[in-house]
């Protein structure tokens, strides 16, 4: 085609020539990054969560007491942080519970390990972490 019909606007619009609109692809753009950094801000906050908290292991002591060991890893330091652990029989029943409560100062960075012995009323089979908070 002649240079003159891509510039002048008598003969793209006689032709059908339409100028080119960049502005869904600006807008399409803003939506993409902002979807990606959605993506990238809900994975990060999913696999680094304010609060963790892994069994280790259970040992049962005698018929009145169970000792549990656990790790717990904070994001906050600063606040005061508590598991509820509870102790169990061989129906599944809860025999024994206590709340570990952690004061922010006794905490390290990254993971701290916790051995905790819970009092129980019956024979317990194992134990657990209930929550953390």
């Amino acid at each position: 085609m002649h240079p003159k019909v891509l510039t002048d606007p008598y003969l793209q619009e006689r032709y059908g020539i339409k100028a080119s609109s960049n502005r869904r692809f600006i807008y399409a753009g803003i939506f993409l990054s902002l979807v990606a950094a959605w993506f990238i801000w809900s994975g990060f906050n999913a696999a680094n969560p304010a609060l963790r908290s892994e069994l280790v292991s259970f040992e049962v002591i005698d018929d009145q007491s169970i000792s549990i060991s656990y790790k717990i890893t904070v994001r906050d330091l600063s606040k005061q942080h508590s598991c509820s652990l509870v102790a169990r029989d061989i129906d599944k029943n809860t025999v024994g519970q206590v709340e570990d409560v952690m004061p922010g100062q006794s905490l390290l960075p990254g993971a701290n390990l916790r051995t905790v012995e819970i009092t129980t009323r019956l024979p317990a089979v194992n134990a657990g972490i209930a929550s953390c908070q």
